[in-house]
């Protein structure tokens, strides 16, 4: 099933910095006013599994080492060939996307709930079982996806034990690129998967943390509800191997500025843009 509904438009860069201030001001309610009128932005998906089981994990982590944790919910959605982890903002900003993607002109109130309505955990991480694959969209300046192999990291089984969501769950050690990771999996529940790309244990993960604590899942619910599995899939995204995304997600940190707008000297010359870095501390160091 394709959901599709392309359209340019010029106000794109308007956009982008309303995005980026949310970004600064992640706990504040935006609220855009005005009389104007704009073209929505283009949202095209494909519908690749619907799932059986939703499980939803409170997501805390560091993104800047000297602010506070950040914290969000993201959602696993399981279905029989492939399943999804984002964060559950991701599903509610796409839903309004797509209904707006059908509308000539959006104004103030329905720029202000999708802007309300900003992911904290950026990458959108698809597993297919089948083919033991993954694949992730993340963003630095623009969206960017790629894929892999399914990563499968060594774990080591422990003794201890803790109860989750009235669950006994089991301990796992593992380490994987660059972080050493404890996992609580539940034997009750059958299902080889977990939040991120993590998985390959005899039971659902119902909480992963890294020994640092940059990282934090905890799950919070469950639920049986029947819900589309889908990829974002516009040609904007950018289609490269992990290795260049992650070398873009370094470049756009180191100076975000020059990614953001362009200067230019009398003679035609474009001027170097420099600006503050971002804090840069992805879930993968390696």
């Amino acid at each position: 099933m394709l959901i599709t509904n392309e359209k340019n438009y010029d106000n794109r860069n308007l956009l982008h910095l309303l995005f980026l201030f949310l970004s600064f001001f992640s706990h504040a309610q935006i609220s855009v006013s005005g009389n104007f009128s704009m073209k929505p932005d283009s949202y095209e998906a494909m519908v690749i599994d619907s799932s059986y089981q939703n499980i939803y994990y409170k997501t805390e982590f560091v993104k800047d080492p000297k602010k506070k944790n950040l914290e969000t919910t993201c959602v696993l959605q399981i279905g029989k060939k492939y399943s999804k982890f984002s964060d559950f903002n991701v599903l509610r900003k796409d839903s309004l996307m797509e209904k707006y993607s059908h509308l000539e002109k959006i104004g103030a109130k329905e720029l202000s709930e999708s802007l309300n309505l900003a992911e904290k955990w950026k990458s959108v991480l698809i597993k297919n079982f089948p083919e033991n694959k993954i694949t992730v969209q993340d963003k630095a300046n623009i969206m960017y996806q790629y894929e892999e192999e399914q990563p499968s990291p060594d774990w080591k089984l422990e003794n201890e034990t803790r109860e989750i969501l009235g669950y006994a769950c089991n301990k796992a050690t593992a380490k994987y690129r660059g972080r050493k990771y404890t996992a609580w999996y539940c034997k009750e529940i059958p299902i080889n998967n977990g939040p991120y790309i993590f998985q390959n244990l005899p039971g659902l993960i119902l909480e992963l943390e890294d020994s640092d604590n940059n990282f934090h899942f905890t799950a919070i619910a469950m639920d049986k509800k029947i819900n589309a599995v889908y990829l974002r899939n516009e040609k904007r995204i950018l289609h490269v191997t992990r290795e260049q995304f992650r070398k873009a997600l370094q470049t756009y940190c180191d100076n975000p500025g020059f990614f953001h707008g362009k200067a230019y000297n009398e003679d035609g010359s474009q001027i170097a843009v420099k600006s503050a870095p971002l804090p840069y501390n992805p879930i993968e160091l390696e």
